[in-house]
C-alpha cells in the first residue's frame, strides 16, 4: 500500500520512514545513522573499545581519553559542505536524548566522504544520538 504525501503535511521528531531505522543523512551539516554505516564498532568507528553501540539511535562513549569518532560515508551534500569546513576546533550539537546537548570537537580528518574528530572535555560516560549538527 502506498501513501501519498501532499502539500502542508509535515513530520515531527521521532517519525521514521523506511526499514533502515535511525535518522537519515540530511546533508549540508547534519549527519545521521546512515553516514556511519553499520555496524558502528567500538574500537574502529569509535576509538573507545568499551563504547556501547545503541543502533540505530547513537552510541555511548565510556572512556574520556578515547573520544574519537569516524564518519566514513558522508552524503554527497555533506561532502560539499565539509569541503570548506576545514579541520581544528568546531562545535557539534547532538540529537535528542543525548546526555550532552553540544560539544566542542577537534576535527583531525576531513577528506572526501570521511570526517574524523575527537570530542573535547568529556567527563564520564556520554551518549551521543543522531543526528549530529555541525557548526
Amino acid at each position: 500500500m502506498a501513501i501519498t504525501i501532499g502539500p502542508g503535511i509535515s513530520f515531527g521528531p521521532g517519525i521514521e520512514i523506511g526499514a533502515a531505522g535511525g535518522s537519515p543523512p540530511v546533508g549540508d551539516n547534519v549527519t545521521g545513522y546512515a553516514e556511519m554505516p553499520p555496524p558502528v564498532v567500538a574500537g574502529t568507528t569509535l576509538e573507545d573499545t568499551t563504547a556501547t553501540v545503541n543502533s540505530p539511535t547513537g552510541f555511548t562513549i565510556n572512556n574520556d581519553a578515547k573520544t574519537g569518532i569516524a564518519i566514513s560515508a558522508l552524503s554527497a551534500s555533506n561532502q560539499i559542505f565539509f569541503a570548506t569546513y576545514g579541520t581544528g576546533i568546531k562545535t557539534v550539537t547532538w540529537g535528542a536524548g543525548s546526555t550532552v546537548a553540544s560539544s566542542t570537537i577537534n576535527v583531525v580528518q576531513n577528506a572526501g566522504s570521511t570526517l574524523g574528530f575527537f570530542v573535547q572535555g568529556q567527563t564520564g560516560a556520554a551518549t551521543y544520538n543522531y543526528p549530529f549538527t555541525f557548526s
